[in-house]
């Protein structure tokens, strides 16, 4: 240990005298350019400019220097640069409620103009965008802080945190954009980020591959994207979000399947089960937890796959006239959110429990805005980034106290050993399962009772959202006995230790916002009788549609409902409590019962095993055939036979320029003798 850290006492003197000037020069370029792109700017454009350009300039301060070995510093720049974004985000919304709530936008300068289609780079707060902007950039402060005590002993941290300020970057281009273009740029950064910080440690073939195969699931997925972006150009003429949203509202609504809009929103919606992990794109999202833990708290919680559901609520006025696709939207939703939560029962590894919990979750999102529910489904979109990413930063705060261990078969009696981490995701569990008056309670119990009531909705979308629910709490309850309580499985020479402070500082803060974090979205029901309103409702006023033909609900259904769904969470951790701490016998005897069953689940249903089998195989397959038949023999052997022609031609004509002097010397005088015979002739 003496010799590394002398090696650092040597080198970081040079390190930072090169970095200090680099950070200069940097500085002086970013605020010139702010400067010259703002002259004659507002402090809106300039509040604009500094909330994208800050991450931006953490990226290439550290990508500049990439190879240091000194995480404090490219750390501390880099979480810097995330806060200045999160001020901004605070400045820009507050001064947007004091303008009645009227949308503040920034137009940069023309981006495209190309015949009809004229694309500015122009961004848009608004009352969607500024509950994005707020979970973006504030918990993305708090994954920066954490990541700092988490990566000290990697050997590329400045790398690290270079991916990290421009995923930051990339996912604030996508919600801000105020048209399908910048959104799509946004959404393509996001992925390459995804992909880079997926496979991070890619020395390790499996982490690689998980990169590799994020990447190409988002593909598919955008290029259903692309698809729906050109199919409303070629409708509307327009790529921009207000303007699609005007004409969708004149447009009227489409009955049938095969209308424009229709056609359009699916294509939309084949984009957003892409990077929103739905079925039958999310075989991507559990794989994707080979990066770093933080990663999995930035992509996999508050940001990256959210960016669908964000989608369909950016242009709830267009799913609002294409009723199908919503239809098709909240079965896929719903249908996800059971068949993840089904998966999460059977996992070992803490990640992979809590990668299925949230495709299950956003499953939950997409059932709320496939039945007109959008506001609740931005609701839930913000309680899950507290307290997901608050279990993603706490499962790395044991795996770093476990040295690296992830199974939770060989962990127990934590509770003792990691006293903050306990506390802060004992939060985050009562919050998940819907306990009140936690967060998740709030949000999730508005979106049953909206897939209940709703006119676009149906009993059986409760009921698949009910069932998501009891195993959620099931298997939640799970992670917990078997990380925290119950007997120490805790292999010898590991010695748990609590994590350090810039570790357990972000996990206090969303600790706090899992307990506190849906009391924005009081329903009315309990509202009326504490006299407390529903901000978030107030809140969205106007940028989201009311699902049309809602009738108030009788507040006895709604009660009940609530009753049904919390109640029924609670037997469910209380039997998992039972299974795994008081009679950890009884789920190896329940699996035997159940032996197909039980292996039809922990092999995640086969899909990836049916991906493989039926589509990517026979894909990779027929390529290869493709090229040893068609390739080599006739595209090859033409291109040979045209080229052995021209070379032919080419040998007969250079045998004439041999560079022989009296050879030249005979055809001048052949020339010559030629043109007198002419002439005289």
């Amino acid at each position: 240990m003496g010799s590394t850290g002398h090696h650092h006492h040597e080198s970081a003197p040079v390190n930072l005298t090169k970095s200090n000037l680099m950070f200069v020069a940097l500085s002086a370029l970013l605020l010139g350019g702010i400067g010259y792109s703002l002259r004659g700017a507002t402090a809106v454009d300039g509040l604009f400019a500094t909330l994208l350009l800050a991450p931006l300039f953490g990226f290439l301060f550290n990508g500049l220097r990439f190879r240091s070995p000194n995480a404090m510093l490219s750390g501390t720049v880099a979480t810097l640069a995330a806060f200045v974004s999160f001020v901004c985000s605070v400045l820009l919304v507050v001064k947007m409620s004091g303008a009645g709530g009227a949308p503040l936008s920034a137009q940069f300068f023309d981006w495209m103009v190309v015949g009809d289609l004229s694309v500015s780079a122009g961004f848009l707060v608004d009352k969607i965008s500024a509950i994005m902007i707020l979970v973006i950039t504030g918990v993305g402060t708090l994954i920066h802080l954490f990541s700092v005590g988490y990566m000290s002993h990697d050997e590329r941290p400045s790398k690290y945190f270079a991916y990290l300020n421009l995923f930051l970057f990339n996912m604030l281009l996508l919600v801000l954009g105020d048209n399908l273009l910048v959104m799509f740029v946004g959404w393509e950064g996001v992925g390459l980020c995804s992909y880079l910080l997926i496979g991070f440690w890619f020395s390790d073939s499996e982490k690689a591959a998980a990169g590799m195969k994020a990447f190409i699931t988002n593909r598919i997925g955008d290029a259903g994207f692309l698809l729906g972006i050109f199919t409303l150009f070629f409708l509307f003429g327009t790529v921009n979000f207000s303007e699609i949203n005007m004409r969708a509202v004149q447009f009227g609504i489409e009955s049938g399947w095969a209308g424009p809009m229709t056609l359009a929103c699916l294509f939309l919606f084949i984009g957003a089960t892409g990077k929103s992990a739905q079925i039958p794109l999310y075989v991507w999202l559990p794989d994707a937890m080979a990066g770093p833990t933080p990663v999995s708290a930035l992509i996999h919680a508050a940001t990256m796959v959210t960016a669908g559901v964000y989608m369909i609520v950016r242009l709830n006025p267009l799913f609002l006239a294409a009723p199908n696709v919503l239809h098709v939207v909240a079965v896929v939703g719903g249908v996800t959110a059971v068949m993840a939560a089904s998966i999460g029962l059977t996992q070992w590894d803490i990640k992979k429990v809590l990668a299925y919990s949230t495709v299950s979750q956003l499953g939950y999102m997409f059932l709320a805005a496939g039945v007109g529910a959008f506001g609740a489904a931005m609701f839930h979109l913000m309680t899950h980034a507290f307290f997901k990413a608050l279990m993603f930063l706490g499962s790395g705060s044991v795996i770093h106290a476990m040295n690296g261990e992830q199974d939770i078969r060989k962990m127990g009696a934590l509770q003792k050993k990691l006293p903050i981490t306990y506390g802060t995701f004992f939060l985050g569990w009562l919050a998940i399962i819907g306990m009140p008056p936690f967060a998740g309670f709030f949000s999730k119990d508005e979106i049953l009772w909206l897939s209940f009531h709703s006119p676009l909705g149906h009993w059986s979308l409760w009921l698949l959202g009910l069932i998501g629910a009891v195993m959620t709490a099931f298997y939640m309850t799970r992670l917990m006995a078997l990380t925290f309580w119950g007997k120490s499985r805790v292999p010898a020479g590991v010695n748990p230790h609590e994590s350090p402070l810039s570790m357990t500082i972000p996990l206090m803060v969303l600790g706090l916002l899992s307990v506190i974090g849906g009391w924005i979205g009081i329903p009315h029901v309990i509202g009326h009788a504490l006299h407390v309103p529903n901000v978030l409702e107030h809140w969205l006023e106007g940028a989201i549609h009311g699902i049309p033909g809602l009738q108030p609900g009788s507040a006895a259904t709604e009660i009940a409902l609530m009753g049904i769904s919390v109640s029924l969470a609670g037997i469910s951790a209380i039997a998992a409590f039972t299974c795994y701490v008081r009679r950890p016998e009884l789920p190896g005897h329940l699996a035997a019962r159940v032996r197909g069953l039980y292996d039809l689940v922990s092999n995640k249903y086969f899909v990836d095993e049916f991906y493989f089998g039926k589509l990517i195989n026979p894909l990779v397959e027929g390529s290869r055939n493709l090229w040893a038949y068609v390739d080599v023999n006739f595209i090859d052997r033409g291109t040979y036979l045209v080229s052995d022609m021209v070379r032919g031609v080419g040998s007969v004509a250079r045998t004439v320029q041999n560079g022989n002097l009296q050879q030249y010397a005979l055809y001048i005088a052949l020339g010559v003798a030629a043109t007198l015979f002419l002439v005289m002739r």
